[in-house]
């Protein structure tokens, strides 16, 4: 992590002064009420929330310099709640929903809340963070937890957050999965950016989860372009999966300046010099993040992408960037383009990684495009079909039309939602298309097209 820039330690230590000197905070003090304490968060806790936005939009590798701040005693436990649970999200958790490794920051946040002067008040709002965190910790590192804490109603209380419910992967994916979501509108994402291989292989599913954030959201990424600049152009690398996956986000996603480009440029080339049979290794990876429901890569990520890889002496991947560079300039519908695509596609073989990229870049225009029909849009979808179908023959692939399929089907029922006078000319043409066209792809048989048209009986 970054260490707080000097100006936001200077705004935190001028907000712990006016904490200290508040009247809220003394009317508290004095009673020792819950009610009085609330009215003391209402009045502090949004100013705090203000500043850990901001750095979170501007410079997120210092998030957890300022969590570590905002541990101090002079801030009476405010926000601690929160950032507890953004350090249980932040952690890095595997297939089986455990965290890939020990949680320090999460274990610090919590010994605070632990021993803050304020923990019986605190502790009303952390249940559910904590039996999360549990969840996906180490029976071991729970065990170290509670062993750190002297006081024993406290140790009790955590110790009464270990849900042996959790043991079971469904319910804890379930109780995962939903406490997610209570934190989706907010950005606590943060990293530590790797400088070597060792560094890269503990931080891979970190910064991995940390720059699809960033560029899903488009935030303002300026005090990263050092470390995406040094990450991009450094030798301590080696050109491993985790490597490339990273560097090909970086290309796909971020809007590199200048001498970023040029470094990508450079290095790309060297890593397609020294590593044999690189083209498979690019496209393998690339395909794995095509095949990824997390990521959406569209047509202006691919062109990004292919204008920095074009020029490295590597006929297969400059080929492919050619290929996908005349469908984005010229249109997935364009004679020129679809020529283009079925001879780079006859090049390789069927399931070959690079027709499968192949295919999922001309996917990313068609299902986009399927989805923007709209029921008047239907003689433009009946001659957008056409070309449909010639992809659909150049590729021969199931796993294609049964994505089209279910796209051209979605569009049907749209359509049947808004024309439904069965005797107006609208629904007789859609039948008749459907009737047709979609027996001959496969879409459906004779049946199936009687019963989707098959008037439902009122009960």
């Amino acid at each position: 992590m970054e260490a707080l820039e000097k100006k936001y330690k200077s705004g935190l230590d001028e907000l712990k002064e006016t904490i200290q000197k508040s009247e809220s905070l003394a009317t508290y003090l004095e009673s020792e009420e819950e009610e009085d304490y609330k009215t003391f968060q209402q009045e502090f806790e949004p100013q705090i929330a203000d500043i850990y936005n901001y750095i979170a939009e501007k410079n997120p590798l210092q998030l957890e310099s300022l969590e570590e701040e905002l541990l101090s005693d002079e801030f009476e436990g405010l926000f601690l709640p929160k950032i507890l649970g953004y350090s249980v999200l932040r952690g890095d958790v595997d297939a089986n929903l455990k965290y890939r490794k020990p949680q320090d920051h999460f274990k610090n946040i919590l010994l605070a809340i632990a021993n803050s002067a304020n923990y019986e008040l605190i502790k009303n709002r952390i249940g559910q963070t904590v039996q999360i965190g549990f969840a996906l910790s180490s029976d071991i590192w729970i065990t170290n937890l509670l062993d750190s804490i002297e006081n024993k109603k406290i140790r009790l209380f955590l110790s009464s957050m270990k849900a042996e419910k959790f043991r079971e992967f469904s319910k804890r994916k379930e109780a995962y999965t939903s406490y997610k979501k209570q934190f989706s509108q907010q950005n606590f994402q943060s990293t530590d950016f790797p400088t070597n291989d060792v560094q890269l292989a503990s931080s891979f599913h970190s910064i991995r989860t940390f720059l699809l954030y960033r560029a899903e959201h488009v935030l303002d990424n300026e005090s990263l372009n050092k470390h995406i600049l040094n990450f991009i152009s450094s030798d301590a690398f080696s050109p491993t999966d985790e490597y490339l996956e990273i560097f090909i986000i970086l290309g796909l996603m971020f809007p590199l300046d200048n001498e970023e480009q040029e470094a990508y440029r450079v290095r790309f080339a060297k890593i397609n010099e020294t590593t044999p049979d690189f083209q498979q290794e690019f496209f393998k990876v690339y395909d794995g993040l095509y095949n990824d429901k997390n990521i959406s890569i569209t047509p202006n990520h691919e062109v990004h992408l292919c204008t920095l890889i074009r020029d490295a002496n590597n006929k297969d991947i400059n080929d492919y960037a050619d290929t996908v560079g005349e469908m984005h300039s010229k249109g997935f519908v364009h004679p020129d383009a679809i020529d283009k695509i079925r001879r780079y596609y006859e090049m390789h073989d069927g399931m070959s990684v690079q027709n499968e990229c192949l295919r999922a870049s001309v996917l990313g225009y068609m299902d986009k495009l399927l989805n923007h029909f709209e029921p008047e849009n239907f003689t433009d979808y009946t001659e957008m079909n056409k070309i449909i179908t010639a992809y659909m023959g150049i590729f021969y692939n199931e796993e294609f039309n049964q994505v089209i399929k279910n796209a051209s089907l979605n569009y049907v029922a749209k359509c049947l939602k808004v024309f439904t006078d069965k005797r107006g000319k609208d629904y007789q043409d859609l039948k008749k298309y459907v009737a047709t066209t979609y027996k001959d792809l496969g879409f459906l048989t004779e049946k199936e097209v009687v019963e989707l048209f098959k008037t439902k009986r009122k009960k």
